[in-house]
């Protein structure tokens, strides 16, 4: 029996079951599964995983790669973590949200509409997180290409 024979299992399953959905799947150590995920699939793999005892997203991570910005969806059974990767073009990025199937994801997925301009879609509207409300709203504070620009009034009181 091999050391990583659940994550092996998990792996395999999610190829075959999303087949040309589900790519680049691999096992990086014990009780870690990274995979690409087709971003229009997103929120069904999320179901399938929490039908199969994922049952809990425990984070979500932003990332800019230049041409692309995207998510990584943390989701765990508390012993496998399962780490989705989606990816979206910084022209226009989107990405569906999984609030439908794990409702803890408000937080996480409005944080990545406000540090880094993914509009996720079939999120409810609300206040914004974790940026104030009168922060500027075509400003991504977590895109590698930000740079800070002071607002005129603080400017003005030095």
């Amino acid at each position: 029996m091999s050391e990583f024979e659940r994550e092996e299992q998990i792996k395999t399953d999610l190829e075959k079951h999303f087949k040309g959905s589900v790519s680049n799947a691999l096992v990086q150590r014990k009780n870690r599964v990274w995979a690409e995920v087709e971003t229009a699939k997103l929120p069904e793999v999320a179901a399938w995983l929490r039908a199969a005892g994922f049952e809990y997203l425990a984070t979500v991570t932003g990332f800019d790669e230049g041409e692309n910005l995207g998510a990584f969806y943390h989701i765990t059974d508390t012993h496998v973590i399962i780490n989705l990767k989606v990816k979206t073009p910084r022209s226009n990025p989107a990405i569906p949200s999984v609030l439908a199937v794990y409702p803890g994801a408000l937080s996480y997925e409005r944080e990545l509409e406000d540090m880094f301009g993914i509009k996720i879609g079939g999120l409810p509207p609300g206040r914004r997180y974790p940026l104030p409300d009168d922060f500027p709203t075509d400003q991504y504070p977590l895109r590698k290409d930000w740079k800070f620009v002071q607002p005129a009034e603080e400017k003005e009181a030095k």
